[in-house]
């Protein structure tokens, strides 16, 4: 019986080469070994045709994702979403493509579904060595715009849910401007991922151009009427930024980054990473304020932890704190409150 009893259900010469391989993984990481054994679970099983041309489709598009993206890590990214329909003159399309260019003079990189519209209108913000396109393959054919067609920083998926991971993956905030059914979907996905902590704790940005009130009644009706009635908290609320303001959705966002890096989970624990460690007194504001969020224990200010952590991260101080896991909604308020109190404690030193 071999360390993975899946093994023994291969003929001889297979399981030789997969032992081979797994020797050769043993040094690095323990996910391609689980990973190599998954897929073997994967073909021993019975499935279909259908099944299977699904998942060599996924498995291809995630891979081919992953590697546009790995030259890229180092950058802050935004995901614009918004509508394909929307024309030039439109002044939605200026916005979006003003608000883009603002962000690329701040560092940042642009992804949208590489598309027309309000897609391309970022994309165009950005300009082309600033920007991804992720296209979708459709029945009808979803052409690249000409900012991102022919690009390295641009690809296709076959699925919605493999595109969707890399819009939400790869960024580090999201600005929703008007669209459709799919922006709205894509909406609704960002404020779930969020709300249950299931992606990283990003600023989101409900983006309009001066009296168009495309967003209003979603603010005004829907989410009041959600809270209302006890179906959302009404920390929800604070995940969304409302505004047809370009500056102040660009200041939304950079601020956001100020001290705060990253974020990850450790078994039950959360960690932020921050750029620069806080003071005694910052520490002890935070635990004071967000006590009521914590599960048990307080905040630490901790360094060199977890020992598994990526290398490129180790010299970065992080707070380390178990959150009750019915209030992962309030972890952007916490990031806020942290980088305005660390800024305070900078300009009165300075």
């Amino acid at each position: 019986m071999t360390e993975y009893p899946v093994l023994d259900q291969f003929p001889e010469e297979i399981r030789k080469h997969v032992e081979v391989l797994l020797e050769s993984y043993s040094g690095q990481s323990a996910y391609k070994g689980t990973f190599l054994i998954e897929t073997l679970r994967l073909l021993e099983t019975q499935h279909n045709t259908a099944d299977l041309k699904m998942l060599t489709h996924m498995l291809r598009e995630v891979r081919h994702g992953l590697g546009v993206f790995e030259h890229y890590k180092s950058w802050r990214k935004a995901t614009f979403f918004g509508s394909a329909r929307t024309q030039p003159s439109d002044p939605c399309y200026r916005q979006a493509h003003d608000c883009a260019q603002a962000l690329r003079d701040e560092g940042f990189m642009v992804i949208t579904g590489g598309g027309g519209g309000q897609m391309q209108a970022a994309n165009e913000g950005a300009g082309r060595e600033r920007s991804f396109g992720i296209n979708i393959n459709l029945p009808m054919e979803q052409h690249p715009n000409h900012v991102v067609d022919g690009s390295p920083r641009h690809f296709y998926c076959q699925y919605f849910f493999t595109r969707k991971l890399f819009f939400l993956k790869e960024s580090d905030a999201v600005v929703l401007t008007p669209g459709g059914f799919g922006t709205l979907d894509e909406t609704f996905e960002t404020l779930t991922l969020l709300q249950t902590g299931r992606n990283p704790p990003i600023p989101v940005v409900l983006l309009e151009a001066p009296g168009d009130d495309y967003w209003g009644p979603f603010i005004r009706s829907w989410i009041r009427r959600l809270i209302d009635d006890g179906l959302i908290s009404s920390d929800d609320q604070h995940l969304l930024y409302h505004t047809d303001n370009n500056q102040s959705a660009v200041d939304y966002i950079t601020d956001y980054y100020v001290n705060y890096h990253s974020f990850r989970y450790v078994d039950r624990w959360i960690l932020l990473r921050i750029l620069n460690p806080l003071s005694v007194e910052t520490m002890e504001r935070l635990n004071a304020e967000f006590s009521d969020i914590l599960h048990k224990g307080g905040i630490e200010q901790i360094s060199n932890w977890p020992k598994s952590d990526d290398k490129c991260y180790k010299h970065l101080p992080r707070l380390r704190f178990k959150l009750d896991h019915n209030r992962m909604n309030t972890l952007p308020q916490l990031i806020r409150r942290m980088n305005a109190l660390y800024l305070r404690e900078h300009n009165n030193a300075t």
